[in-house]
């Protein structure tokens, strides 16, 4: 969990290994983010129908309410299939839109290591900070998403 206090700008990273390849790991992120994130962390909650890193309008990540509302959580600024994905985010504060970074690296014994940096805090979104507490979480339902689909 992110132990940092109050007024803390450093970014919040966490790692996991998930025992299947980069690759596999990589799409369960990018394109299983309809599965594995918690719906109840959505704007659209039980309202959602889905969550897609859309191929057009500049590689959107949007969620989509039932009730045809349309959430842009951010943009995407670095996409390497199996190595490394990076976008905006703006879903859970005001002001400046942090960085979610996550890289995909080979483990010696099989498996892939995936770490996540979320980065970008300042005064301005500094309020919305405590909302990520919850990314251990999160990147439990990930993993087994990935490791079982």
């Amino acid at each position: 969990m992110d132990q940092h206090e109050p007024d803390d700008t450093s970014p919040i990273e966490h790692e996991l290994e998930v025992a299947v390849s980069r690759t596999r790991a990589w799409d369960a992120y990018v394109h299983g983010l309809s599965e594995w994130w918690h719906p109840g962390w959505t704007a659209t909650g039980s309202g959602l129908d889905r969550i897609e890193v859309e191929q057009r309008d500049g590689l959107r990540i949007v969620e989509h309410g039932r009730d045809g509302r349309e959430v842009v959580w951010g943009e995407v600024i670095e996409t390497i299939p199996g190595e490394r994905f990076g976008h905006t985010f703006r879903l859970t504060h005001e002001g400046d839109a942090t960085t979610v970074l996550v890289t995909f690296t080979d483990l010696p014994h099989g498996g892939t290591r995936v770490h996540l940096t979320h980065s970008g805090w300042n005064d301005s979104n500094q309020r919305g900070r405590e909302l990520h507490a919850g990314w251990p979480k999160l990147l439990e339902r990930y993993r087994a998403y990935a490791q079982h689909v």
